[in-house]
């Protein structure tokens, strides 16, 4: 199903069935920051030397 088809259907929706579909719209945005935010602290708080990276590298992946 297209985007634009599903944006047709909720144009076709009650109030109440728009504001569902917002309120879990917006949950799963929340699960979503959540799990990037959970995935980010912990290679964060990774301090294993092996998965450091030299400036060099890091120029190479950015560019790439």
């Amino acid at each position: 199903m297209k985007v634009s088809e599903i944006i047709s259907e909720i144009d076709g929706l009650s109030l109440e069935d728009r504001r569902h579909i917002a309120a879990h719209l917006v949950a799963l945005r929340h699960r979503d920051t959540m799990e990037y935010h959970a995935d980010l602290t912990k290679k964060i708080d990774d301090s294993s030397p092996e998965k450091w990276l030299t400036l060099e590298e890091l120029d190479q992946r950015l560019v790439s």
